[in-house]
């Protein structure tokens, strides 16, 4: 087999795995906005995130769960879930809203994504702090944001002992409270489920914040700036958990499609390699591909379109000239041998399929970036001999 035959191979191969990583990308999409993955897993690393990591106690994640519910419902938040109001877009939003109905009893729809600002600034909110930071007896550099956020959980308790410790600690920050009546309705009105581990991070974050500002005021605003950090630090790494599981999906994905279709690696290199016809066809339409990328909505038909025209080898129909399906032989041992054979095959179409599978997983992207290298590869050659009147090219 000699270098440009292998080319023409590796070509086939690539283009048949880009053209399904096409379809499976669409799939995916398909799923993951029907059953709105993006959005469910961003509400749940935030409550992680608010729990203090998936190692917390049980009750410090229900306590996170209802926190994040108040979030959710600040209208900063709510703006960002947008819907289609008419058309086409709302009829598909009805139909995914009344599956994930069936299969979820949590709010039908949520954003899947917040800005680090408007988290900060919501958190901020439903915590009360910018509120109490008001109620400060000496907002320059007697108290602190840590020391504001030391007595958050004893808030609503202190206030109603005058023998505690506590009053005593919420007293020499927000000075005589007996009377204030407008400090006591504000204290009644923070929220009820706030995380322990949720006040410890945010009492780090506010020791951090002092050591590079005095003034209280101007520590709020560089506190909002450190919330907005250690959220986008947050979600990096929850970005990479769902890559992650997107990646598992994608390959569940692959291999159905393998399997639906007959897609069988070893199979496609033996047609490959003794088929030129078929090679030749689908090493044009591979470089046609390559010339002409498809990333319209149209993308699932133009693809199906190009495995037809192509006469790409995949399909059940080819199943018989897979397992070499062929009468068995009357004697024993030959019987025997057949039997053997046919197992094997089975195994390697199983095999092929997984193979397969896991190339469709790969996704279109990398397997278009992979289909110019070889398409630049085979094209390239070696550069024309120079020469002159005075100096023929060689024999």
């Amino acid at each position: 087999m000699n270098l440009p035959v292998v080319f023409d191979i590796a070509l086939g191969l690539v283009f048949i795995y880009l053209t399904l990583s096409l379809i499976a990308s669409e799939i995916q999409e398909l799923i993951s906005t029907v059953l709105q993955w993006r959005a469910k897993h961003l509400k749940q690393s935030i409550e992680l995130l608010m729990a203090g990591g998936s190692q917390t106690g049980s009750e410090e994640i229900e306590k996170a769960v209802e926190l994040v519910k108040e979030l959710y419902g600040d209208p900063i938040i709510n703006t960002l879930n947008q819907q289609a109001k008419d058309g086409i877009e709302k009829g598909f939003r009805d139909v995914t809203k009344t599956i994930h109905s069936k299969v979820s009893k949590e709010k039908q729809s949520a954003p899947s994504y917040i800005p680090s600002e408007t988290f900060a600034i919501t958190l901020l909110e439903t915590l009360k702090i910018p509120h109490l930071i008001e109620y400060v007896k000496n907002p320059s550099t007697q108290n602190n944001l840590r020391m504001i956020l030391s007595t958050y959980k004893e808030l609503k308790t202190g206030i109603n002992d005058k023998n505690s410790e506590s009053y005593q600690r919420i007293e020499a920050i927000y000075g005589d409270i007996e009377q204030n009546q407008k400090f006591k309705n504000l204290v009644n009105s923070l929220p009820e489920h706030v995380p322990d581990k949720l006040i410890n991070s945010l009492t780090v974050i506010a020791d951090r914040t002092r050591i590079k500002i005095d003034d209280l005021k101007e520590q709020a605003n560089q506190f909002k700036k450190e919330v907005e950090t250690w959220f986008d630090r947050s979600m990096d790494r929850s970005s990479g958990v769902y890559k992650r599981n997107a990646k598992g999906v994608a390959i569940l994905i692959g291999i159905a499609i393998a399997i639906l279709t007959n897609t069988d690696t070893f199979f496609l290199l033996n047609r490959l390699s003794r088929d030129s016809a078929i090679r030749s066809v689908i090493t044009q339409r591979a470089i046609q591909q390559a010339e002409s990328y498809p990333n319209d909505i149209n993308v699932i038909r133009q693809a199906q379109q190009d495995l037809r025209d192509a006469s790409v080898p995949i399909g059940w129909q080819n199943i018989n000239q897979q397992l070499d399906l062929e009468p068995l032989n009357t004697s024993q041992g030959n019987t025997a041998n057949a039997v053997l054979r046919k197992i094997w095959k089975v195994i390697a179409i199983l095999c092929g399929w997984v193979v397969s599978g896991l190339a469709i997983a790969m996704g279109a992207p990398f397997w278009f970036d992979i289909l110019n290298k070889v398409v630049n590869v085979r094209n390239a050659g070696p550069k024309p001999e120079s020469y002159t009147k005075d100096q023929p090219p060689s024999q």
